[in-house]
């Protein structure tokens, strides 16, 4: 498994409507502010089929060996060069204005979006997938219609950036993080990404809120006798706050939140009213994803949350 410490190969799913900007717009910043630390870039578009639509009355589908024959493949050649191509060459010429030594390279490929991805996600080089939120949409308070929602659905081993609007509109400046911790692994990733994305931003990263929630079962008990129920939470948060010093964050940026109540609540207040530009915590998984339509921390943040780069950081 890789480490927090090598170059990193972002896979960035794009389709060929305005939609992509955001995605674009991220891949870019996360450029600006990584640098060398990203090895290489994937713009991965999926067809899904599309180029059959204008062609449908021409293709005798009865016919066994249809993706064979020689008019299948000039009309997907055609498509690509025509409509495909040109939208992800100048997707990449975008990412190159940043002064970046890694690679660009642009894959297209037939099949279903959501499991395309999700299987070149899967993949041991890739480390983190940039995911858009534009096509999300509510229906009785859940995300429905969308490629983000059928990832999210699935078991995907890298991290997650879910676009937001704030950093684009700052000029890719991040000013605020914000970064969940608990006692998993998956948090202390969290927390290992988050000190690799600041450390490379000192000079306008101007605070870095290191929030931890203890859960209000927890802390009933506790309050009702008068005893101390931040001393584990403390510890906690002043050792995340060391390991930040250590990759150079100013100790003065880095502020430190114990609540206790609902994590979903308390993350989305400090968030909102810190104006957060990037939020980082762990996810767990496909047991824990597939809680975005059960009311989990995870939906919460990402349906109420849409200002900042939400980051879903796991570990294999």
């Amino acid at each position: 498994m890789k480490t927090v410490e090598d170059a990193l190969h972002f896979l960035v799913p794009m389709d060929i409507d305005g939609s992509r900007d955001q995605s674009v717009h991220l891949m870019r910043c996360l450029a600006s502010l990584l640098g060398d630390r990203i090895a290489k870039i994937t713009l991965f578009h999926v067809m899904a089929g599309r180029y059959l639509s204008e062609h449908m009355a021409n293709i005798d589908f009865r016919a066994r060996n249809v993706i064979s024959t020689s008019k299948f493949r000039e009309l997907r050649q055609n498509y690509i060069d025509s409509r495909i191509r040109p939208v992800l060459e100048a997707a990449r010429d975008e990412i190159r204005q940043v002064d970046l030594s890694a690679e660009i390279e642009i894959v297209i490929e037939d099949g279903d979006p959501v499991d395309r991805i999700v299987e070149r996600a899967g993949s041991e080089d890739v480390d983190a997938l940039i995911l858009q939120r534009s096509g999300l949409s509510r229906v009785s308070d859940m995300f429905v219609g969308s490629v983000t929602t059928g990832v999210l659905h699935r078991e995907v081993h890298c991290s997650i950036y879910l676009t937001g609007s704030r950093l684009i509109e700052q000029g890719c400046q991040p000013r605020c993080c914000l970064v969940a911790l608990d006692e998993s692994e998956h948090s202390r990733e969290a927390l290992a990404r988050a000190g690799r994305l600041v450390s490379g931003c000192p000079d306008v990263m101007e605070r870095v809120i290191l929030v931890h929630v203890l859960d209000l079962a927890e802390c009933a008990p506790a309050l009702a006798e008068g005893r101390e129920v931040a001393g584990a939470a403390d510890r906690l948060l002043d050792d995340a706050a060391s390991f930040l010093a250590s990759r150079g964050v100013d100790e003065e940026k880095i502020r430190k939140v114990a609540a206790c109540g609902d994590p979903a609540e308390v993350l989305v207040d400090v968030a909102d009213r810190e104006k957060a530009d990037v939020l980082f915590m762990g996810r767990r998984g496909r047991s824990a994803v597939k809680d975005l339509f059960m009311g989990s921390v995870s939906r919460k943040i990402i349906y109420r949350c849409p200002e900042p780069v939400i980051v879903l950081v796991s570990v294999d």
